[in-house]
């Protein structure tokens, strides 16, 4: 080996147990459906011949953590995990390293091979916008209870699109009115079939937690529906207790809410257009909560297949639309809800 050689071998960066084990806990903290955290991680040793030289880290789905009847060909399981590695990308990021991903690197069985391989490629300092995304991790959540009445501005949204299509998705604010009552219809529609079937609902029981846990849905984030609300675009009940159900404001409730919402999709639908989809919504969110935005899931429309593609039909087929996002300005009269738990990382991550 030459001299030369040697010393960009040596100058090379390694993904030590130590390193794997920071990101993986920045990963963690990515959203997933019912807080399933559907995700696992295994530090390979170097590959025979790879390029460049050194370990990789590999994200694999927990299948076992699939939902079978919300989720049954595993596109939710993907979006989560393709939250999960953008936040492990930005934590490789903020330590000057280069990642260099390469998604379902042997073939798009979620089942049985690898989601995505994260490899080393050199060392790069990070830029402000990548900073500020991580400095946002550990601040999102979920935010289910009544947002403040004003709308999002135009630049807002705009920064908002930028976001998606900087990891290879669309985003786009639906502001017709025709458009936005076909989404709460559907919405509306999935709503009650969600709450008139069994297996669905002991599904949800199966994930809903009340006493402390690290994954499932926690009392604390859960909007009893006691409490008269109405709301343009229906939220998905996740309710199974009203005994220990949390409060809204008196003032709160009763009153119409018109949040604005928000598409992200992909031209396609592959596995991998999947993965791109849920490192977009991160990338979405977390560019949110740096605007001072909260948001909150509304998928049960494009959960079900049959509904899914009246949904396409209804937004003019414009793609596959992999999430809807209600966004919108923290209400201030809501004290902060708390961050919802996650799994050790000894728990999710593999090391040899």
């Amino acid at each position: 080996m030459s001299t030369e050689a040697a010393q960009s071998v040596s100058c090379s960066p390694e993904l030590t147990t130590g390193l794997a084990r920071e990101v993986v806990a920045t990963a963690v903290a990515a959203p997933s459906i019912h807080n399933t955290q559907p995700w696992l991680w295994y530090l390979d040793p170097a590959l025979p011949g790879g390029a460049p030289a050194g370990a990789a880290l590999t994200l694999r789905a927990d299948v076992d953590r699939q939902l079978g009847v919300v989720d049954p060909d595993g596109r939710q399981l993907l979006l989560s995990c393709g939250a999960a590695l953008h936040n492990a990308t930005l934590a490789l990021r903020m330590h000057g390293l280069d990642p260099r991903i390469t998604l379902f690197p042997d073939g798009d069985d979620l089942r049985t091979r690898p989601l995505a391989r994260i490899a080393l490629a050199g060392r790069r300092p990070p830029v402000d916008a990548e900073c500020a995304l991580a400095a946002a991790i550990p601040h999102r959540h979920t935010d289910r209870r009544p947002f403040d009445p004003r709308p999002l501005t135009p630049s807002t949204v705009d920064r908002l699109r930028v976001a998606a299509e900087a990891q290879g998705a669309w985003l786009t604010a639906p502001t017709d009115r025709t458009l936005r009552l076909q989404v709460a219809v559907l919405l509306s529609r999935a709503a009650w079939i969600e709450a008139h079937d069994a297996d669905y609902q002991a599904e949800l029981a199966l994930w809903s937690r009340t006493a402390p846990a690290p994954d499932g849905i926690p009392r604390s984030v859960v909007v009893p529906t006691e409490v008269p609300r109405q709301s343009e675009f229906p939220l998905r009940d996740l309710d199974v207790d009203l005994t220990a159900a949390a409060g809204i404001a008196p003032e709160l409730a009763g009153s119409i809410e018109h949040p604005d919402i928000l598409l992200i999709g992909t031209d396609a639908d592959t596995p991998v257009d999947r993965l791109r989809a849920g490192e977009a919504m991160q990338r979405v969110l977390l560019t949110a909560t740096t605007l001072g935005l909260v948001t909150s899931p509304m998928s049960q429309a494009i959960d079900m297949a049959g509904l899914r593609e009246r949904f396409r039909a209804a937004t003019g087929g414009l793609g596959h639309v992999q999430m809807i996002l209600r966004v919108g300005y923290p209400h201030p009269d809501s004290p902060p809800t708390p961050a919802t738990a996650r799994r050790r990382v000894e728990d999710v991550l593999r090391v040899p």
